[in-house]
């Protein structure tokens, strides 16, 4: 497994679960270091992958601040949640371990063994061992972003668009933990959007995303902005100090853009374009898709990987980029107009939107955010074929 993140990692414990020999490369000095996302994600589908609720703060407000309006939606019983992205990250290389997998640190995997167009395994180097080949049945790509394993072999193309994430992990005792807030429009992060994630012990994630090259606009002169209208949502006179600084990319690729499975090769994670374009989400989708693949890698049937996430997934995420490549051209009177309607929808039809959940039952209260998008979404999901006709092995 190339990388110790959480698609990797998954993979990894659900291979080693199925009596094979695993071992993960990963190049940092510890697994969910440095920190590459906000972590915003849902409890529901978190409980399902059965991460402990300790990994995770949960959210009972969400508030969408725009140019000149703001809806809160609140819930009783917390459907969102923040996660702490360095548990998360190490019980999942927990579990690895305990399911037997060898997970080898400040492992820098430099290429592919390949023979006969077949990839046999990597040419690696760390302290340890300096440099050195290891052999392999099958090699997973869960390289994060790059995925420079899968586009060596032609497996994905490359990164034409990409979501650049910055934050500040603030200590802020003044804001309420309750509370997550999205800020959309031109003055905060055009093309994109800011958060405020609390992440507990009054601390909180306050962050700007953009996508490139849609939008030209730095993120650090957008967080600077953010950060000034961050004090309104503080208590008068209360402490707020940067404790950590976290940056990231993730790749914004066409659905089905990506082949899973390979000669050899196996794509999991960002690495095969596996996160919601929406809100950028990805690491319940990465665990989910590296345990789909892992098991089977053990099971030696490679195609029902990429078949049981296409079924999964192939609705949502096709939705999802539809919104995606419309919403980076939106100006401040589009966003007021979306936040409008999005008053118009129930909590629960809200967090369905926030989710990526799009099934047909949901249908009516995802449409309603904004009736301009109707056409684009319903051709993507009633077209989430194309492109994947043919089969993957």
């Amino acid at each position: 497994m190339v990388g110790g993140g959480p698609a990797g990692l998954a993979t990894a414990a659900e291979a080693a679960r199925g009596g094979l020999r695993t071992v993960v490369f990963e190049r940092g000095h510890a697994l969910g270091e440095p920190v590459r996302t906000s972590g915003g994600s849902f409890v529901k589908p978190l409980r399902a992958l059965g991460v402990p609720s300790r990994c995770w703060h949960p959210v009972h407000r969400i508030r969408v601040i725009g140019p000149t309006t703001d809806v809160t939606k609140r819930y009783r019983r917390a459907l969102g949640c923040v996660l702490d992205v360095r548990a998360t990250y190490q019980w999942l290389g927990q579990q690895a371990v305990e399911a037997g997998a060898e997970i080898r640190l400040k492992a820098h995997v430099d290429g592919a063994l390949t023979d006969g167009g077949r990839t046999v395994g990597v040419r690696a180097r760390d302290p340890f061992r300096g440099a050195y080949e290891q052999p392999a049945r099958v090699v997973v790509d869960a390289s994060g972003h790059t995925g420079f394993l899968s586009r060596a072999a032609g497996m994905r193309p490359g990164n034409e668009r990409s979501a650049v994430g910055l934050e500040l992990e603030l200590h802020a005792p003044g804001y309420d933990q309750d509370e997550a807030v999205f800020w959309l429009g031109d003055a905060i992060s055009p093309g994109g959007y800011g958060w405020a994630f609390p992440v507990g012990g009054g601390r909180v994630r306050l962050g700007v995303g953009v996508v490139r090259p849609d939008s030209d606009a730095e993120p650090r002169v957008l967080l600077d902005r953010l950060l000034a209208a961050f004090g309104a949502l503080t208590a008068a006179g209360s402490p707020v100090g940067p404790i950590e600084s976290h940056s990231g990319l993730m790749p914004v690729l066409p659905p089905a853009a990506a082949q899973l499975v390979g000669n050899g090769l196996v794509s999991v994670g960002d690495a095969a374009g596996q996160g919601s374009t929406l809100l950028g989400e990805g690491i319940r989708y990465a665990i989910d898709a590296g345990r789909l693949a892992g098991r089977a890698i053990a099971t030696g049937d490679l195609a029902s990987y990429p078949r049981e996430w296409r079924r999964r997934t192939g609705r949502d995420f096709a939705i999802a980029y539809a919104v995606n490549t419309r919403i980076c051209g939106y100006g401040d009177a589009d966003w007021d107009r979306v936040i409008r309607r999005l008053d118009g929808l129930s909590p629960r039809q809200a967090a369905w939107v926030f989710a990526t959940d799009f099934r047909l039952r949901h249908a009516l209260g995802a449409l309603v955010t904004d009736p301009s998008l109707v056409g684009s979404l319903l051709r993507a999901a009633l077209g989430r074929s194309v492109g994947r006709s043919g089969s993957e092995s």
